[in-house]
Order: C-alpha cells, then sequence, then structure tokens
C-alpha cells in the first residue's frame, strides 16, 4: 500500500508539473502588457466636422498608457504618408517608448486608414482627426491625463501631420517634434514635396488626394495653399516646436524645415519672438553631451535617417524635451489678444475659429483683436484664386455672459444678442470685417 501511495503520489506531482508548464506556456503567449498595467487598445470616436451618408464618420486610434499613472501628459504619436492600413504599426514601439516613461500615447488612424470612415486627403481636414482624437480621449479617460498637457509627434507624413496641426490649433499643444516632416506638399512649384522629395507613389497618390500641382490650374494651386503649413508657421509662437532632419534627407528634405522656420522669423514683431522654433539638422556626426559626462553616446547621436526612429535615435531627439514636458514646466499655450494668422483652410484657437469654404480649398489671412472682454473684432483677406469662397466664424462669447452683445459686419450692425454661447457668422466673404461688442453696464437678468 506504502508503494501504492507513492505512485499516486509520484503520479499527482507529474500531472502538477504538466499543469504548471501548460500554465507557464499559457503566460508566455499573453503579452506582457497585459501580466503588468500597461494598456494597448484600439478606441473608436467621431469626427465633429465631417460626416458621411451614416452620420459623423467613425474613426479609430490606438491607445498605449498605464493604469498606474495618473494625470499623465498626452503624447499624439503620428504614422507615416501612405499607408492605408496597418498604418499604427510602424509607431507603435515609439508610442510604447512614450508610454513607459510617463505618457498617455495616442495613435491616430486618420480617415481612410485602418477602417476609419472617410477619405484621405493629405493633410488637409483630416488634420482635425487628431483634435477629436484627443478631445476623445480628455473625455473619457480623463483619470489618466493631464488635458492641458498635449504633445504631437511624428514621423515624415506624421512629421506634416505635426507641422499642420501646430498650426491649425494654436494654442493647444505645449510641444510638437516633428522627424523629417513636410511642411509643403506642393505650393510652391520647385520645392514642394511634389517636386522635391516624393516617390512616383507619393505623388500618384498627392494627385488622388489634393491635385497635379504641375499642370497650372488655379483651384488646385489653391487647395495646396490650403496645406502649406510653412504659411502658417507664425501662426504659432506658442508650443515648443523641434524639426529633426538629417542634412542629406532625400524623402522629406530639409528645406521643408527651413522653410518653416524662415517663415516665422520673417513675420516676428521683436528679435527672438520665434525662439520656439528650434531646428535640429542631424547626420553630421555631432553628438550632444546630454549627461554631461564628456562621454560620446550612442544615444546623443543627432542622427535621425528616414524611417521609425530606434530608441537610441528617438532618445537623442527627446533629451531636448522631454523631461520639462514630463515635469510640466513647458508651459500651456496661451494665445494673443490680437495677431495675425495665415488660415490654411482653417484655424481652431480657444476663442474662435475660423472655416474657410470646405476646409481644404482655400487660404486666407485673418486679423483679429480683443479688447477686454467688451470688443473682439476680425477681419478677412482671402489669398487664393477663389475670392468666392465663404467662410465661418465662430466665437465664443462666454465672457461676454449676460451681456447684451451686438454684431456689426462691414461697419453695419447686423445682429444683437445675449452673450454666453458660441456665436456664429456664416457667410464671412474676403475683404469682411466683423466685431462683437457688448455694451457697458448692460447685464440682462435672467428669471
Amino acid at each position: 500500500m506504502r508503494s501504492n501511495g507513492l505512485k499516486r503520489k509520484y503520479k499527482f506531482m507529474e500531472a502538477d508539473r504538466s499543469t504548471l508548464l501548460m500554465l507557464f506556456l499559457f503566460m508566455a503567449m499573453i503579452p506582457i502588457d497585459l501580466l503588468a498595467s500597461n494598456i494597448s487598445t484600439v478606441i473608436s470616436y467621431q469626427s465633429s466636422v465631417s460626416r458621411d451618408k451614416n452620420g459623423p464618420l467613425d474613426l479609430y486610434a490606438e491607445l498605449n498608457y498605464c493604469i498606474d499613472h495618473n494625470n499623465a501628459p498626452i503624447a499624439v504619436v503620428m504614422h507615416g504618408y501612405s499607408p492605408v492600413s496597418w498604418s499604427v504599426n510602424g509607431v507603435r514601439a515609439n508610442a510604447q517608448r512614450l508610454r513607459d516613461v510617463g505618457f498617455f500615447a495616442i495613435s491616430v488612424s486618420l480617415r481612410g486608414r485602418d477602417g476609419s470612415d472617410g477619405i484621405r486627403d493629405s493633410g488637409g481636414v483630416e488634420i482635425y482627426d487628431i483634435y477629436d482624437a484627443v478631445e476623445y480621449v480628455k473625455s473619457h479617460f480623463s483619470a489618466y491625463v493631464d488635458p492641458t498637457n498635449i504633445h504631437i509627434t511624428g514621423y515624415s507624413g506624421g512629421g506634416g501631420n505635426v507641422l499642420s496641426a501646430l498650426t491649425k490649433f494654436p494654442d493647444y499643444f505645449r510641444a510638437g517634434s516633428a522627424y523629417f516632416g513636410m511642411s509643403d506638399y506642393g505650393y510652391d512649384l520647385q520645392t514642394g514635396w511634389y517636386f522635391l522629395g516624393a516617390s512616383s507613389g507619393h505623388r500618384k497618390q498627392l494627385r488622388s488626394d489634393v491635385g497635379d500641382p504641375s499642370i497650372g490650374d488655379p483651384a488646385i494651386r489653391d487647395r495646396y495653399a490650403a496645406r502649406a503649413s510653412y504659411l502658417a508657421s507664425h501662426n504659432n509662437p506658442y508650443s515648443e516646436i523641434h524639426l529633426f532632419v538629417n542634412q542629406n534627407e532625400l524623402t522629406c528634405p530639409p528645406i521643408n524645415d527651413e522653410n518653416f522656420l524662415k517663415n516665422a522669423t520673417s513675420h516676428q514683431k521683436y528679435l527672438g519672438e520665434f525662439k520656439n522654433i528650434q531646428l535640429h539638422i542631424g547626420g553630421k556626426g555631432e553628438y550632444i553631451d546630454f549627461n554631461n559626462d564628456h562621454i560620446n553616446q550612442s544615444d546623443e547621436l543627432q542622427d535621425w535617417p528616414h524611417g521609425f526612429p530606434t530608441a537610441e535615435q528617438q532618445h537623442a531627439a527627446e533629451s531636448w524635451y522631454l523631461d520639462r514636458l514630463l515635469k510640466g514646466v513647458i508651459p500651456q499655450p496661451v494665445l494673443r489678444l490680437s495677431d495675425e494668422f495665415y488660415v490654411a483652410g482653417y484655424v481652431k484657437t480657444k476663442f474662435f475659429s475660423l472655416w474657410i469654404g470646405d476646409g481644404q480649398n482655400a487660404a486666407g489671412v485673418l486679423q483679429y483683436c480683443f479688447t477686454s472682454n467688451y470688443l473682439k473684432s476680425f477681419s478677412l483677406q482671402l489669398v487664393t484664386n477663389d475670392k468666392t469662397i465663404i467662410s465661418v466664424l465662430k466665437v465664443d462669447t462666454s465672457d461676454m455672459t449676460g451681456k447684451q452683445v451686438k454684431v456689426w459686419t462691414n461697419s453695419v450692425e447686423t445682429d444683437e444678442f445675449v452673450g454666453g454661447n458660441i456665436y456664429t457668422i456664416s457667410n464671412l466673404r474676403d475683404g469682411d470685417t466683423a466685431k462683437l461688442e457688448s455694451m457697458p453696464n448692460s447685464n440682462i437678468k435672467i428669471p
């Protein structure tokens, strides 16, 4: 009986070992993120500006975050130019590296990619998908994020998305970093990406999305003007902007970054106004001694060949700003009370937005001025060929709450309302001016 007992005990131990082995093998097949507190998931959200026959466009984004973190800064990580599917796969490693150091990472699948509704448009209305994704995360993942600390980064076509987003939403991002991005898809007939850097496949896609810029069609030229973020670079003297590109970059040549910086400084009102934009020309064998140990380390080499950066290449770039962004010491953008914008299709700030035409077929110069909380004035001049395009101006009047507000268009009083909500002027034309003026001591008593 003792012998049988030993045999039964041995068989139990053997079965137990088999069970443990199977359990180990099963656990080994589970992504390590699921064994820890790291989450990688795909969300569906809706466009706030575009619809199809089923309603607002349904869009997708991949999230990488840690449930142990709260008040994490948000990092938007943008994919490259062409892919229709698996677009976020290439940036997942970079997004997860940002997650691992404390960010809540959002990899946006722009419209027409990865199952997102809509039609791609190469830097047009699709840029709004980025804003909508961040707003969704701020609303639905509020326990994990700092909604005021938003960073955007991207590679190649994603770098172009970064430059567009920084100029279309100039007071939204604390920082932006563009790796070999394009600031002009084809507006300049020599240095635009269509003419300098784009492959035959890229040019074919641009012709489909925007049109052929080489045929001299004014309407096509207007569409490229609505995507020329370098012409709008002076919209943003607020965000800390880093432009990373190698001196021998061929696909998205350095001229894209140089023109972005050059246009901003050409509009400066005082010396050093655009010190927020820093151009880093790599590929020269230069090391930056970030840790002050007087040793050249591989993750300090300023070299960013075209593609998705390795961990070392990304570290060598992010060392310029990442720690300060994590600590929250890079300031929140605060819009000036008066300025001039180059509106490439549309612009949205915390206090007003302007939408020209369909958002991707025209550009204009908008001058605005806020005088305390009683006067807001705007003037618009279209700078593209079709001067018949109509624009929509939306103004936040929450600082005029309860006051009687008069609206003047081209010096003619056209409306009167009680302030407190978003006021819309839906028929602003080339050369028009608009003014919202609240009357002193005009508080309306609401029962």
